[in-house]
């Protein structure tokens, strides 16, 4: 770390991005249903303390030491979401502090400081970001693998920054494009006689990552089954990638404006700080990441801000400092106003709490309380919606795909599940008409499934229609009982 980064000051902003990413948090840790895919990896880690790997009792399209991540709070805490939200309140300060470092390191004091601080922001609030996303966590993991090797370029702080890359990409598999961009124009370097860091230290990078990705296909060789592993991180993102087609119209805006900011970048590079190119290569990178996989999720940009952020404000540092010195005087009016939610969300709090009693609310809470003081603890039930309640009921979902209520329709996943089903409609036959199971939940007045999805959607009313009534309407969740 240099002087600056290890004096005093740096110590109290990293304190003070801390506490703030905590502060504006907190009020949704108590919250059940963030985002289905929070849902969907605390289920998985479950299983996992269970005894059971990833993919073998339960299936969902993310690597396979995102799950052990989860798993660490619940098998200490047990079943706290504060302890998960909390590893998420964590990793978004990690990573703030590291895109503080690597704006000041590439940018100086300005970038760094707006870069980190935005960050905080960009990672807690809008959409769903609330909860800990893969991106959250696979990031912790990038950012300072990419600090450490901007700083040096030894063997040993190769082999470590490789390593850390892995793991990355072992939390969001479509960071592996990103890693192999940097490693290309790494590459590239050495070959143009320019190099970036050593063969010696490069061939450590490359020992680093594939060391630990050994390790992570190791209990499945050992266990013999290698191969499901080989699906799960291999096959099935690349046949969930190309089950999608067409040119991505309504996102060529975000792709337009990213290549403009990287070109700006890329021109004047030579008016920046060393390392600012590898910045570039790992920006485009994770858009690249995005173009390939062919879809733009709200949560999926927290892997493009930080980075973006240390490339927006450096080209304003070198192109128009006038414009950083007006973003640094007014940090402090977005800090006291951009977060809203957090805001909002601690009156709600407030109000359940005094209504209540208790902090923890929302349907996926009440709905298994409802379920366990109704019909008892050994009711089987299908979560379409809020299934975070079966980790409340002490259940596992009655299928692989449902362990994900989105897989049911997403068939290209299916030859990975080995379950003998190849279609959504003969999934939805087979949860449905032969596990029959007691209850179903969905949420009121919405489809289960995305509105594309017309058979699937057709099919589930028709069968709730003349199979179930309905029950009981907790919040928004309407539980369906069978005849």
């Amino acid at each position: 770390m240099n002087d600056w980064a290890a004096n005093g000051k740096a110590r109290v902003h990293f304190g003070a991005i801390a506490l703030f990413t905590l502060l504006i948090r907190f009020p949704f840790f108590f919250r059940d249903y963030i985002d289905r895919d929070e849902s969907t990896f605390i289920l998985v880690a479950q299983s996992l303390v269970d005894g059971n790997l990833p993919y073998t009792e339960l299936w969902d399209l993310k690597p396979p030491f995102l799950f052990f991540l989860f798993a660490v709070p619940i098998s200490i805490f047990g079943k706290s979401l504060l302890a998960i939200r909390l590893l998420g309140a964590v990793a978004v300060a990690g990573i703030a502090i590291a895109t503080y470092l690597i704006g000041e390191r590439v940018g100086g004091r300005k970038v760094g400081f707006l870069a980190g601080w935005i960050t905080a922001f960009l990672m807690s609030l809008f959409n769903s970001v609330q909860g800990v996303m893969s991106e959250h966590l696979s990031l912790l993991f990038l950012l300072p693998s990419l600090l450490l090797l901007l700083r040096h370029r030894g063997p040993l702080a190769s082999l470590t920054a490789g390593a850390g890359f892995g793991l990355a990409v072992l939390c969001k598999t479509n960071l592996l494009v990103a890693v192999a961009v940097l490693g290309g124009y790494l590459l590239g370097a050495l070959l143009a006689r320019k190099p970036r860091i050593p063969l010696l230290s490069l061939g450590c990078l490359l020992l680093g990552g594939g060391l630990v990705a050994f390790g992570s296909f190791l209990p499945y060789w050992i266990g013999g089954k290698g191969m499901l592993w080989w699906e799960a991180m291999v096959e099935a993102p690349l046949a969930y990638s190309g089950s999608r087609s067409g040119f991505p119209w309504k996102y060529l805006p975000f792709y337009a404006g990213s290549l403009l900011v990287l070109w700006a970048g890329w021109k004047g590079r030579g008016r920046f700080r060393p390392g600012f190119d590898l910045v570039l290569a790992t920006l485009l990178g994770i858009v690249a990441a995005f173009w390939a996989g062919g879809k733009l999720n709200g949560h999926y940009l927290l892997q493009f801000y930080p980075l973006f952020l240390v490339v927006f404000f450096g080209v304003l540092e070198v192109k128009w400092p006038s414009a950083i010195r007006g973003w640094v005087a007014g940090l402090p009016i977005l800090i006291l106003l951009l977060p809203i939610e957090s805001y909002l969300e601690y009156g709600h709090l407030s109000r359940h709490f005094q209504r209540t009693g208790k902090l923890y609310n929302g349907e996926g809470i009440a709905v298994p309380q409802h379920i366990r003081s109704r019909y008892g603890d050994t009711t089987q039930v299908l979560f379409l919606e809020y299934h975070i309640g079966y980790w409340f009921l002490g259940q596992d979902p009655p299928s692989k795909a449902a362990t994900h209520p989105s897989n049911i329709c997403r068939p290209a996943l299916f030859p990975f599940l080995h379950e003998g089903r190849s279609t959504s409609l003969g999934e939805l036959g087979y949860l449905l008409g032969t596990l029959r199971p007691v209850l179903v939940v969905k949420r009121d007045g919405k489809p289960a499934f995305d509105k594309r999805f017309t058979r699937e959607n057709a099919y589930l009313e028709n069968y709730l229609n003349a199979h179930y009534r309905k029950d009981t309407l907790i919040g928004k969740a309407i539980v369906y009982k069978r005849w």
